[in-house]
């Protein structure tokens, strides 16, 4: 059943990745190592964690995982570090920027919520449709689902990988209402609520996955799970995914800040603010507890009057009920 699943996902082939050669594909290998070490050793010079000694410890687990793992190839770091790696900026994209990414363009183009609700076969025709920070989101997003679908225990992994998928669906909606964010920013933060525990577990072995779907299952907290059996926060893992994946380091920042008892004395600017506030929002949305969001957050993406708020939670209540949609880009 599941390689059945996995040999589908790969048959759909919405991505075509280019040939490099082996001094590109090195030249990345090196570029990524370079960007996980240096977002590790910039969250450890927190002083709201460097004050912790298992910090280090769990940080390490977090970034050998992804540096095994590899979320994104070289030309999808390119797209989304250009798109999207300057804080409070979204940079256009050209033809160039998506070779290789015509079929998964189309795929988001013909989307309901993401495009046109109509098909579209056109790269130009796509390009004028799709906000260049979704482009890159759906990229990103897209690539770590392919990774997964190469990895062992899919069955355990699946639902919690179809909840991120349906977090960013929520988070689309959030980044709406923000232009200084953006919809594909607020869709990476939803998606990054689960996707480090979903890529955990595709990472350890058959025990550890049933021990963390145990856990799970008697209502231990993603956090405790990823501690207990894999030394880790799975928050951890999805703060630097998102840096791995050309993000920028304010995402990481923003990202992993939510799971510490001082979030906001480790957030250092707006875009950090905006992170965090994205990242909260689909949390409290999607568990039914949004009045437990403080106000600042709203706030800081357009969404502090009732109007606004009343509306996202209505979009989002519907996307919870009927699902994401987005099976195309599992």
């Amino acid at each position: 059943m599941e390689d059945n699943d996995s040999k589908q996902n790969d048959e759909v082939g919405l991505v075509e990745e280019p040939a490099n050669g082996s001094k590109s594909k090195d030249n990345f290998d090196e570029q990524l190592e370079k960007t996980l070490r240096e977002t590790e050793e910039a969250v450890l010079s927190l002083k709201e964690i460097s004050s912790d000694p298992a910090q280090a410890r769990s940080w390490e687990e977090a970034k050998e995982c992804v540096s095994r793992f590899k979320p994104v190839p070289g030309f999808i770091w390119r797209l989304s570090h250009f798109v999207l790696g300057r804080s409070g900026q979204i940079q256009p994209v050209s033809e160039g920027l998506v070779f290789g990414l015509r079929r998964l363009l189309f795929a988001a183009a013909s989307d309901s919520a993401l495009g046109a609700d109509g098909k579209i076969n056109n790269v130009r025709k796509a390009l004028k449709i799709l906000d260049p920070d979704v482009i890159a989101a759906v990229s990103v997003i897209h690539a770590v689902c392919r990774r997964l679908h190469k990895k062992p225990h899919e069955r355990i992994w699946r639902p919690i990988l179809d909840d991120a998928v349906l977090r960013a669906r929520i988070g689309f909606d959030v980044g709406s209402y923000s232009p200084d964010f953006g919809k594909g920013r607020g869709m990476l933060a939803g998606f990054a609520g689960r996707a480090g525990l979903a890529v955990l577990i595709s990472s350890g072995d058959l025990d550890s996955a049933r021990q963390a779907l145990e856990l799970l299952a008697n209502g231990k907290s993603i956090r405790d799970v990823g501690l207990i059996v894999y030394e880790c926060d799975p928050l951890q893992v999805s703060a630097m995914i998102l840096s791995a994946a050309g993000c920028g380091r304010d995402s990481a920042f923003g990202t992993v800040s939510y799971a510490s008892s001082a979030a906001r004395s480790i957030v250092a600017n707006d875009e950090q603010l905006r992170w965090l506030s994205a990242f909260t929002i689909v949390e409290s949305v999607r568990v039914n507890t949004p009045e437990s969001v403080d106000a600042e957050y709203w706030q800081v993406l357009g969404l502090d009057n009732p109007e606004s708020k009343d509306q996202l939670l209505s979009l989002a209540k519907k996307a919870i009920r009927r699902g994401h949609g987005w099976a195309w880009i599992l």
